[in-house]
């Protein structure tokens, strides 16, 4: 038995979403927790459009990452070409898809004021947004971990899987870090939850 969307929506945002879903023949399903995304979108040969979403306890999060995939669905409805995944077709759908919702009727002041700063210019990702990624964590629910950019250089984390890693220099927009037992570098984002060795 799966999840139920609006479950993970606060009260304000479930008439609104279910506005936009309206009678779309999109399958909108909730997933259990995965590691490497918040959701896709997807197009199958002969099957209804599917949006999956990860189940997660943070409101915001939840509704920013079906907007996000609400305006794959658009671009992939009004224009028959393809599009680049995340260019300049997907970046304004996605600002006139979460225009309706920057309000304080859905998202706290606190977080307001970033997303506005991010929907002028949205990146393919909220984690390539540190300012909004912060804010937003704050709404998620209190955990043991800490971000890879919390961490001090050289510090030792570990992953789910048991390896362990030494965090290293920032390349860009990423850390490159070192697993212990291979010496292997590898990049991580700054927004990956890792725990503290």
């Amino acid at each position: 038995m799966g999840f139920d969307f609006y479950s993970f929506l606060t009260e304000a945002a479930r008439q609104p979403c279910a506005k936009l879903i309206g009678a779309n023949n999109v399958n909108i399903k909730v997933v259990r927790e995965r590691k490497t995304k918040h959701g896709d979108f997807r197009v199958l040969p002969g099957k209804p459009v599917t949006i999956t979403l990860n189940a997660m306890e943070n409101p915001y999060r939840f509704l920013l990452t079906f907007l996000h995939e609400w305006a794959h669905y658009i671009v992939f409805s009004n224009y028959r070409k393809r599009q680049k995944p995340h260019g300049e077709i997907w970046q304004m759908t996605f600002q006139q898809v979460t225009t309706p919702f920057l309000s304080s009727d859905f998202f706290p002041e606190s977080l307001l004021k970033y997303l506005k700063t991010h929907m002028q210019k949205p990146k393919a990702t909220f984690s390539a947004d540190a300012l909004l990624m912060q804010s937003l964590r704050e709404y998620d629910p209190p955990t043991n971990k800490k971000c890879i950019f919390e961490l001090e250089q050289d510090a030792f984390f570990s992953l789910e899987n048991g390896r362990i890693f030494r965090k290293g220099t920032k390349r860009r927009t990423r850390f490159l870090c070192t697993c212990t037992q291979t010496n292997r570098q590898y990049l991580f984002p700054p927004f990956v939850e890792v725990n503290q060795e």
